[in-house]
Parts: C-alpha cells; structure tokens; sequence
C-alpha cells in the first residue's frame, strides 16, 4: 500500500525533478518499444519522434489535470474552515455588543448559536453574558449560565461577575442565593473580598434582617477581609428597615470606633431609623450631629424628616424643615416638595399647594410630572375645574410631558361638574399631549353635558366617540338612558335602549332597571310591563330590585290585584322576594281598605322565611286604623315589639288614627302618652290626630288642651304647628256653642302666619249669624271673602270685654 501511495505520489508530482525523471523514463521505454519493432516492420524516425513527443503530453495534461482537482478540494476545505471562523467570530463580536448594550435576549441568541455551530465560547464570553444577566436583574438566568461555565471546563468566572451576579442576588432580595454563591466563590477559585461581603449585607439589609446582616460583618472580620464605610452603611440600612433605630446609633458608634468614618448615607440611616419609630426629635438631634461632625447633610437628610412630617399631616412643621434647609445651603429638589404636594393633596388645600409652587419656582426647582399630577389631584378632589385646566396649561407651556395619570386625575374633577365647554378644553389638552382620550374619558364628557341638562351635547359626544375610533360601552348607553330617565323623557330614553341593545353589547338587568325606575316612579305601569317583556325577550334575569319598582308602583296607584300578579309571579321565578316585595303589596291592600288580603301577605310572607319591618307593620297598622279596627291595629303592634321591630312616629300615628276613628279617645290619648316609653315624640300629625278626634266626639275642651299641650312641645322644638289643629278646635268649639273661643283660636293661627280654611270661617259667620251677632259676622264674612280672594287675610281681634 505504500509502495503503491509513493509511485502514485512520484507520477502527479508538480516538482522539476520528478517530472525531468518521468520524462526521460518515457523517452527510454518508448526508444525501446520502436527498437524492437524496427526489427519486424521498419518505422520513419519523423514518426518515432513523433509519437514520443505526443505521448509525453498527454501524460503530462493527464496528471497536470488531477494536481488541479486536488488542489481544488483542498481550497475548498480551506475556504469553508475561513468561513466557519468568521462566523464565529462574528457572532462573537455581536454576544459582547448586545452584553454591553444590555440586550440580554440578542446576547443569549448569539451564545446559543456559537454552541450550536460545535465551537467552544470563552471564558469572556461566558461572562459578559453572566454580567448582562446580572445587571438586568434576571438571577436565575446568570445562574444558568455561570453553571454552564462551570460545566464546559473552559476556566472559572472572574471575581467581578461574582460580585455582580451577588449583587443581583441581593437587588432581587435573593438572600439565600447571594450567601450560596458566597460561600462558593472559593470552590470556584476565588477568595470573597469586601465587594463581595457587602453584596451579600446589601441583601441582608434590604429584607430588614439585622441579625443576618450583623453575622456576614462579623464573618468578613474573620476572613481577613476589612469592612470599609459601605460595609456599615449596609447594616445601619438593614436597622433602618426594620425600625430599631437605638441599634442603629449602637452601629455608627461602633464604626466610629472601628476606625471608620461616616459619611452622609450613613448618618441618614440613623435619621430614618428615627423617623419611622416617629421620635422626630431625636431624627433633628442627629441632623444637628452631622452638621457639627463636620458631615455635610443631604437633601435626603432633610427630606426624610419632611416627608414623615407631610406624611403625619403637620404641614406647618414640614416647611419650616424645608426652610432651614435653604438656609443650611442644602438645595431643595422636585421630590421634596414633591412630598409637601401629597400633602396638600390629601387635605385638597389647593391654596397653600399654589403658593408652595410659585415658591419653588423662586427657588429655581424644575418642577417635574410628579409636581403638576399632585397639584392637579389637589383641584380635582374640589371638583376645581378650572384650576385642573390651568395647570394643565401651564404644565404644557412649561415644556412638561404630561402623561395618562396627569388625565385621569384631572379627569376626577369632572364628577360633578357641569360645563360642556371645559369638557372641550380638557380635549384640547389631551390632544396637545399627544394622549389619546379612551372611552371612559369619553363616558366622563357625556355625564358632564348631561348634568347640564344638554341631551344635544351628550349625543355630539357620543358621535365623536365614534369617528374617533373608540367604541362606546355600556357606561356610555347607561349615562343616556340615566340622563334620560332621570328628566322624565322616557321616549329617549328608551330609543337609547334600543340602540344599546342593537349595538351587541350585553344589555344587563341594572340597565333595564335604570328605565323600569324612572317610569315606575312616574306610575305608568304599562310602559313598565312592556319592558319586562323586552327582558324576557333579551333572556336578561329580572333582579328583586326591578320587581318592587313594579309592584311599588301599582301598590301607590291603589291597584291591589295587579301588585298582587307580580308578587306572584316574582315568586314564581328563582327571584327571591324579599321584605319590600311584601310590604309593597301589603301597602296596597292598606290602601285599598282590604284589611284581610293585608293580613293574609303577612302570614304568606311568615311562611316564606321573610321578617317584616317596620314598614310592613306601619301598613297593616294603617289597614286597620282605614277600617277603624282598633283591635287589630293594636295586635299588630304588640306583635311589632315582641318581634324586636322598633316603632316609629308613624306607627303610633296610625295606631292612634285607628283609635280616632273608633272615637276611643282613651286608648287614642293612652298611645300618644306611651310615645316617650319608645324613645319617640309626638308630631304635629300625632296631635292633630287626637285634636281632631275630640272634636269629632263633641269635645271641644279636650281638644283646647290638646292644642295647648301641642303648642307647649312644638314649641320647645322650634317648630311651627299646621293649620288643620287651629282649624280642628275652631270648628270643635263652633259645634259645641263657644264662637268666641273658635274666633280666638282662628286670631292666633293668623298671629302666627298659619293659614285659617275657608271652612273655618264659615262655621264662625254661620255661629254669629245665629247668635244674631250679625256686626260681627258681617266682619268675619269678609274676612272670608278676603280668603277666597286673596292667600291670607287679617282675622278681626275679637273685643275684650
């Protein structure tokens, strides 16, 4: 085999030598093929020379030929080998360029192409890709990849992407897995230095683990390693968290004593620990420390003791400590006042927020976004239209972006306002900011114009809202249908419905309510019915609420059997009937005089589970009291407080109703008297009632001292008596044969600006006449007429005799 490779090798040879050598081997062997042929046919010498010369070239084109094939591959393997490495190299180049720019996803799609290609990454790779991944924040893949180090035996990670990778660790709150990696670094080859023990506080301190943070210090004294100010600063931080500032002053003591110097972060690390556990004094005392220690304070020295202040209300005192930090030198930021501004928020002092900006603009502070959304907030929570909309200007003219929040904000200042034109320049503004309006900012111009009364407006907005490209919702259809309802055009009302309803947008049972109230309460019972049957139409479940709309409406019209059908039916559904669905019917029934459908609601609603209120109670009291069954209503009110039912001034009115109709004016004084036994006072209808019960059983004295009695209670309330208790004892005293007692009584309701009935007087001129008093009925006749002519009149004082 390798006597053939070397005569293979010797005849495609390219050299001088190897070719002179074949030439002249051919030269002889052709020599003696034409030799020993001479010897049988002789051949021209011209021929011989002939034929060697063209035997020579075709063997030399035939392996010049295969030298090129040859040379060809191994171009080719040569050329595809340059290639793969500029690839690589490429792709190299592209990791450590996304790394560095921060692009963690362009850096890892590079890594995994250079691994898939079989060519091995580097160590700098492998850690610039660590180190991205650190930086970003994104642990678990740092870890990944740091393992991936650890497996692919190209080296061991640097000090620096441990650090980082730690220090991650620690921004994350990963303390668990900034110790791991710690304590790993010597496995790794590395000896933990004061960078990496301060990663690893960092971590400590953050979570407010003091402990922890106090044992990794003492750990790191004992590896050699000296702790340096960052090192402090950490656990001073870590019992700034965790509120326990006495340990905090222990700490900077301590490191005083260690040998290192405080600086600034340390110092308000101590001030916050103070602050949060509120001992603002001792925060000022170390203020005042730093100060005389020769440690220049911060803006977050004074901001800390500011916000906490702000924060606590005590406005006064947070700007007196921003005013001894201008005069400490100390320039005052965005985020100070900012602080002050949330306070000014929380309370919507939009007077003292005005001029803590123009002060802060004297004082050359740039206000920021934060500064115009908080003053904003602070005229939206008074509903200060026009202050939002100047600020807005003004945020704009200052060159300030203003962003979704600074609208929505502003937004809240329009719940009750009522000017379309500033929904128009709140637009303008929103434009001007490059924001777009979505559909609630929208739903919030249309509720503007509709609490003007400006239907025209509301719809203009909704077209808008269209052409704009933002669809309209239901909050949108329901402000319509609301507005609508509410003002009584219910043919709008219900086109509006139509529309919501056309528009696919699923029509819920409060959307229908909102319609079935504003006509129930109108008592057009039809247009009601024809709304529960577009309901069912739509398959939309008719709520308890939408149910007692109608049966309260037919319950106020008198009509018993139609409250009645819908009770019914409402029972019939999966609608649970509840304590006004009853009392709805039960109050028809009162209404109605039907003293046993009353009673036998009642008794169904018992058996349905369902208490009666006071409400039901007062309507069958007030069936009773209708049909003059005094029995009755004081059964049911006996039952009212077993049942731990309060009473109230109207159930005792009725009771004493029911009484006054029997004529029982003892069981009727009897209950007026037991009124302050529940807690309750007599009103003007109380007394009117029993005043008038006298009168009607032709006892005019009775009455006399009722209305005494009543004037003497209302009268120690401030409160004015009605006309119908002058009027009562008046007419009492004209059928029991005292007209002068009527007239006097008549005199005094006018003294007191109470209006005196026509029927009244009458019965005062018919007494008179009879008396054969005629004068004086002759003056009270035109006291009369004077009455139907005019609103008020001036009785005739009768004549002390």
């Amino acid at each position: 085999m390798a006597f053939r490779t070397s005569c293979y090798s010797f005849l495609t040879s390219s050299s001088t030598i190897n070719i002179a050598v074949r030439t002249m081997l051919l030269a002889v062997a052709t020599s003696f093929f034409f030799t020993a042929l001479d010897m049988h046919l002789p051949v021209p010498a011209a021929v011989e020379e002939l034929t060697v010369v063209s035997l020579l070239l075709l063997l030399e084109l035939s392996f010049n030929s295969r030298r090129q094939t040859s040379t060809k591959k191994q171009s080719c393997g040569v050329e595809r080998k340059i290639k793969e490495e500029d690839i690589v190299s490429g792709l190299l180049g592209r990791l450590q360029v996304a790394a560095k720019a921060g692009d963690t996803d362009a850096a890892e799609a590079a890594m995994e192409k250079i691994l898939a290609s079989g060519s091995k990454p580097s160590l700098v790779c492998y850690g610039a890709l660590i180190s991205a991944f650190a930086k970003a924040g994104h642990v678990k893949r740092a870890e990944h990849w740091l393992e991936a180090l650890e497996a692919s035996n190209v080296g061991s990670p640097n000090g620096i992407c441990l650090n980082m990778l730690i220090s991650a660790c620690a921004k994350s709150n990963a303390v668990d897995r900034a110790e791991y990696w710690l304590a790993k670094m010597p496995s790794l080859g590395l000896s933990p230095d004061v960078m990496s023990y301060n990663a690893v506080i960092d971590a400590c301190a953050r979570t407010g683990d003091v402990t922890r943070a106090e044992n990794w210090l003492d750990k790191m004294k004992t590896a050699g390693t000296n702790p340096n100010v960052v090192s402090y600063s950490s656990v001073l931080h870590a019992c700034a968290r965790s509120c326990d500032a006495s340990l905090a002053e222990q700490w900077l003591k301590r490191m005083e004593k260690e040998g290192a110097e405080p600086n600034a972060i340390c110092y308000n690390s101590v001030i916050n620990a103070w602050c949060k556990e509120g001992n603002m004094r001792k925060a000022a005392a170390w203020l005042e420390q730093m100060s005389q220690r020769g440690v220049q304070p911060t803006v977050n020295s004074y901001s800390t003791i500011i916000d906490k202040l702000a924060k606590a209300g005590d406005i006064d005192a947070a700007e007196n400590w921003l005013a001894r930090m201008a005069e400490a030198g100390v320039e005052a930021d965005a985020v100070s006042y900012n602080m002050l501004f949330s306070a000014c928020s929380k309370t919507g002092d939009c007077a003292r927020a005005s001029k803590l900006f123009d002060h802060m603009l004297e004082r050359k502070v740039v206000p920021n976004t934060i500064c115009f959304n908080l003053l904003i907030n602070t005229y939206s929570r008074q509903g200060d239209v026009s202050g939002v909309l100047y600020r807005l200007r003004q945020m704009r003219e200052q060159g300030i972006q203003a962003d979704r929040v600074s609208f929505n904000t502003s937004l809240k200042a329009f719940s009750r306002c009522a000017d379309p034109t500033a929904a128009n320049q709140m637009l303008e503004e929103m434009h001007a900011a490059g924001i777009k309006p979505d559909v609630a900012t929208y739903n919030t111009f249309i509720a503007v114009c509709m609490r003007a009364k400006d239907a025209q407006k509301a719809e203009g907005w909704l077209c808008r809202m269209a052409k704009a490209g933002v669809k309209a919702d239901a909050v949108s259809y329901c402000t319509m249908i609301d507005a609508f309802a509410q003002s009584g055009e219910l043919h709008r009302a219900e086109k509006w419905l139509e529309k919501m309803e056309g528009s696919g947008l699923q029509v819920s049972s409060g959307t229908y309510g909102l319609l079935v109230n504003a006509v129930a309460k109108m008592g057009d019972i039809s247009r009601v019915e024809r709304i529960f049957k577009r309901m069912e139409q739509a398959a939309v479940e008719v709520t308890g609420s939408t149910y007692n709309a109608l049966i309260s409406a037919c319950a106020r019209k008198g009509d018993v059997d139609r409250a009645e059908f819908w009770l019914k039916r409402m029972r019939a559904t999966s609608t649970q009937a509840d304590v006004a669905s009853y009392s709805s019917v039960i109050h028809a029934c009162a209404k109605a005089s039907d003293l046993t459908r009353a009673e036998a609601w009642i008794e169904q609603m018992e058996q349905d589970g369902v208490q009666a209120n006071v409400v039901t109670f007062n309507s069958a009291i007030n069936a009773c009291a209708r049909c003059g069954d005094v029995e009755r209503a004081e059964h049911w009110f006996k039952k009212m407080v077993k049942q731990g039912v309060q009473p109230g001034v109207l159930t005792f009115n009725s009771l004493i109703n029911a009484c006054a109709k029997a004529l029982h004016l003892d069981r009727a004084e009897k209950w007026l008297r037991d009124m302050p036994n529940h807690g309750l006072q007599p009103d003007d209808v109380t007394y009117s009632t029993v005043i008038h019960a006298c009168g009607a059983a032709q006892e005019p004295q009775r009455a006399d001292n009722w209305l005494k009695a009543m004037l003497s209670a209302l009268y120690s309330k401030g409160e004015k008596p009605s006309s119908f208790c002058y009027n009562s004892v008046a007419q009492a005293w004209v059928r029991g044969g005292d007209v002068d007692r009527a007239i006097y009584w008549l005199s005094e309701a006018e003294s007191l600006g109470v209006e005196v009935a026509v029927a009244s007087l009458n019965s005062v001129v018919s007494a008179l006449t009879r008396a054969r008093r005629h004068e004086e009925a002759e003056i009270w006749s035109k006291a009369r007429n004077q009455r139907t002519e005019k609103p008020r009149f001036r009785a005739p004082r009768p004549e002390r005799g």
